[in-house]
């Protein structure tokens, strides 16, 4: 068949899903600034994105017939709206939270997902109106243009754009930088599509270069403002890093989350000292992180060896230039994961140092687990100490606090014979295999350790009743906090819920009416790609979330793990489309694998824990979006041709039905006859499509404007009017689930020769 012609429509739909997705992936860094690095933020973008984008689809069928008839001038409108619309989106989410919400205080979670979807809402809706346009638009120009290869460029779009923004974009550019570049393409694309130049499409292009530029060269001044003098600012491919100076004080922040702050002597001398003073002589010290005066209170114990971890090389350096990090004799920086070093490390260390955030995000929480611990407990010296924190509690220990101290105890205590609760500033956890002592200040006094906070005169809060209230208050019963079950991030879940007074039952509860509701109205083979819709998006989001406990730095790679899901639907849906046996069988069969897909997943987390390579989820990625693509065009053809029934769910201004030959007729008739329009369109003619007259289903406004029926043909009325209405610019789909049964009638043999003849 030769292929029709589009006018360069779908130059357009490839380029703006190598767009959307680069700006999807720009916003998860955005969120993620603004909340903290919560990871839950990344789930509530995607569900927003797909219901928004949804919706947007769904008000195509009905919009563009009756407000925007199909035209490639209002594409390239749209398009540049498209583009206004991603910067704007990005300048909403680091402006809008503090005008929304208070300054510096902690926001819920129905809060949260109301301000991701008020700023997501015009980009993603407008993102699922262009779709089906633009295959209106094609259309117009040819409307045998098969729905497919629309479906088709915009995935092959999402992948190039998914894989541009991981292997190159996010490692160079800052976000504004990175609109610019990915939408190059697009406003490019705008150029060739014919018949687009108007007044008002070049108008908006030259706004959107505007916009774009303008955010690319003030990208500093469009950060959200914080108390005190940003001294310096970069996006790293781990997170947004900012130095602020407030009151003389510097600060490190990474994703809004203070990293390290200056020279803090009391909270420095809880967490060298208390730890060290059960060692004789630490000789090899092992950092992960740091606080502000950590290394002058490590340099008094003149170790030999001292090894300081960051993931980020960007943190260090910023460390160091702006004297948060004090160098000292033996110290080595290594840039690198701290679970990824120990698990290749072979050195012993005399102690083991985690001064960390708060447990409250799974790239935290996965050094207060028991695969870290047990690391840990691997790489110590006999002898040695490991130790890690949360924050301070006051006398009173709420319950939750209390579950979460009981937790990582027992989960410290599966692998160290002794953990002991010290009060502070932190809650420090000591963990060792030998008896410790808790007269912390008159050890100091013995190793001739100078301090100024911790001393025999005045030990703070490291007194015998605090350090017996405190190491009394564990629960024996609390489980463990593990990688794959963490305990922690649960209890940080109820907790962040329980401030603020709120509940996540109401959304189950709202979103399991809604899609019922929905369920209600829909097909079987609609069913089908419904389910295996979730199944991609479910197992996107597990393998995101198990990304993130493991390796923990989710955002350098969340783009590839994006790309693993969106390379595998393409090949999926040409095998799919070229099947030839039993569809419903196959697609029962589909079903059946994703589910063993799910399972044989299952099975490697528990067995492989945190020993399972990042290859297993990437083929898991690839696996379950090729089992999706291949249903998608198999849940089409079982309701008739892949192509008509995509244009079906686009809408149509004329429908046809399918013809039953059998059903009415005896066998020979039906040998005799020449059945057509049994699984598409008729076509007998070699131009256009067209449907039978007793199946055709048409719009009044179409057929009144057409003027119905053209009474001067003698016959073939139905074959010129569909010719009409697909040239005057209306699209004709086929609609399987309507059948028309046809009976023939047969002329008996006469000896009139004109009538020598079965007449059907």
């Amino acid at each position: 068949m030769k292929r029709p012609h589009d006018g360069g429509v779908r130059r357009v739909v490839v380029a703006t899903g190598i767009a959307s997705v680069a700006v999807q992936l720009v916003c998860v860094r955005e969120y993620l600034a603004q909340f903290q690095g919560n990871e839950i933020v990344i789930a509530l973008i995607f569900f927003c994105w797909l219901v928004f984008g949804g919706v947007g689809t769904v008000a195509a069928k009905g919009f563009r017939t009756r407000v925007l008839q199909p035209s490639p001038t209002i594409l390239a409108f749209l398009s540049c709206l498209l583009v206004i619309f991603s910067v704007s989106q990005v300048v909403a989410i680091r402006w809008l939270r503090d005008l929304v919400f208070i300054h510096g205080t902690s926001v819920g979670f129905y809060s949260t997902l109301g301000y991701v979807a008020m700023t997501l809402f015009p980009y993603a809706l407008l993102v699922g109106f262009v779709l089906p346009y633009s295959l209106s638009v094609a259309r117009y120009r040819s409307a045998r243009y098969p729905g497919n290869w629309i479906y088709m460029a915009d995935n092959a779009g999402d992948v190039a754009g998914a894989a541009i923004f991981s292997f190159v974009l996010v490692h160079w550019l800052t976000p504004f930088q990175v609109l610019l570049v990915v939408h190059l393409p697009l406003l490019a694309s705008l150029l060739l599509l014919e018949s687009a130049i108007s007044r008002r499409s070049a108008a908006a292009s030259v706004l959107a270069v505007v916009v774009l530029v303008t955010g690319a060269v003030f990208e500093d001044r469009l950060l959200p403002s914080r108390e005190g003098r940003r001294l310096y600012y970069a996006e790293s491919r781990y997170g947004r890093i900012e130095v602020i100076e407030s009151a003389g004080a510097v600060s490190i922040f990474s994703d809004g989350v203070p990293s390290l702050f200056s020279q803090d002597p009391t909270l420095a001398e809880e967490i060298v000292h208390i730890p060290l003073s059960q060692v004789d002589r630490p000789r090899r010290l092992l950092l992960v992180s740091a606080v502000g005066g950590m290394m002058a209170e490590v340099a008094k114990y003149r170790p030999d060896r001292v090894d300081y971890v960051e993931l980020d090389p960007l943190t260090a350096q910023l460390q160091l230039r702006f004297d948060l990090l004090t160098p000292i004799r033996g110290l080595t920086v290594i840039a690198q994961d701290a679970r990824a070093y120990l698990s290749h490390a072979s050195t012993r260390y005399d102690a083991i140092l985690v001064s960390l955030p708060e447990p409250e995000t799974y790239q935290v929480n996965r050094f207060y687990t028991a695969g870290f611990f047990e690391l840990a407990k691997n790489h110590l010296a006999p002898g040695g100490v490991f130790s890690f924190g949360i924050d301070g509690v006051a006398n009173y220990i709420s319950e939750i606090r209390q579950q979460k101290l009981s937790s990582l105890a027992n989960t410290a205590g599966t692998y160290f014979s002794h953990v002991m609760l010290m009060p502070g500033q932190r809650l420090l956890f000591v963990c060792r295999d030998r008896p410790m002592r808790t007269d912390i200040p008159l050890l100091l006094e013995q190793k001739g350790i100078d301090t100024r906070h911790i001393h025999r005169y005045f030990a703070g809060d490291l007194t015998g009743q605090r350090i017996r209230q405190l190491n009394d208050a564990v629960d024996p019963g609390i489980g463990r906090n593990l990688d794959l079950s963490p305990r922690l991030m649960r209890l940080a879940f109820v907790g962040w819920l329980a401030r603020h007074g709120e509940s996540s039952c109401w959304f189950a509860l709202a979103l399991s009416v809604a899609a019922l509701a929905y369920l209600t109205r829909i097909t079987r083979p609609q069913w089908v790609l419904l389910t295996t819709g979730c199944v991609n998006i479910g197992a996107e989001m597990v393998t995101i979330f198990t990304f993130q406990t493991l390796y923990g730095y989710v955002y350098l790679q969340i783009g590839v793990l994006v790309t693993v899901f969106l390379a595998g639907l393409l090949p999926g849906a040409w095998a799919g489309g070229r099947f030839t046996g039993n569809r419903r069988r196959a697609l029962m069969t589909g079903d059946l694998l994703l589910c063993l897909l799910l399972v044989l997943f299952a099975l490697i987390l528990v067995v492989a824990r945190q020993g399972m390579p990042g290859m297993v989820l990437y083929g898991f990625g690839l696996a379950v979006s090729f089992c999706c693509g291949f249903q998608f065009p198999l849940a089409l053809m079982v309701s008739g041709d892949s192509a008509a029934a995509a244009a079906h769910s686009f809408s149509a201004d004329l429908v046809g039905a399918a013809i039953d030959h059998a059903r009415l007729n005896t066998g020979w008739v039906v040998e005799a006859a020449s059945p057509v329009q049994t699984d598409g369109l008729s076509d007998g003619h070699g131009f256009l499509p067209y449907a039978s007259g007793g199946t055709l289903g048409v719009r009044r406004s179409v057929a009144l404007g057409l003027g119905g029926f053209a009474e001067d043909k003698a016959y073939a009325e139905d074959v010129d009017f569909c010719w009409r209405a697909q040239l005057a610019g209306h699209t004709l789909a086929f609609v399987p689930d309507a059948v028309l049964g046809y009976r023939y009638r047969c002329l008996l043999y006469t000896s009139d020769a004109a009538d020598d003849e079965y007449n059907v």
